[in-house]
């Protein structure tokens, strides 16, 4: 069976993808992986946690009713959070925004596996 670090190496394998963090919604991280400070990475699932929250009220205040996912593109960086069930969200940092249809294929198809090796815990 993958563990959890397995699941996310699937991202980083998207070309252009640096890091991939498993948070909880709370900001906690759950599972990092990618290059870079584990500090870094820590920060990045929390913040991206932070940006989920607020776009799950944003879409609350415009009668939407679900959140998809986020996506944050900056000059030289792309930032993609994509929930995962009700307690747990996929940050993920890329180069820019080639990799966005990669990347998002890759979290959604990955994400049954993720819950349930979430649940085995």
């Amino acid at each position: 069976m993958a563990s959890l670090r397995d699941v996310l190496g699937r991202v980083l394998t998207v070309p252009g993808v640096q890091a991939t963090v498993l948070v909880g919604r709370e900001g906690l991280p759950i599972e990092l992986a990618g290059r870079g400070d584990p500090r870094f990475l820590e920060a990045l699932g929390a913040l991206g946690a932070s940006v989920l929250g607020t776009a799950e009220a944003l879409g609350r205040e415009l009668g939407q009713s679900l959140t998809v996912g986020t996506i944050c593109e900056y000059d030289h960086a792309l930032i993609t959070v994509e929930p995962l069930g009700d307690f747990a969200a996929v940050v993920t940092l890329a180069e820019s925004a080639a990799s966005l249809g990669r990347v998002r294929h890759t979290v959604r198809a990955s994400a049954d596996e993720l819950l349930r090796l979430l649940d085995a815990r």
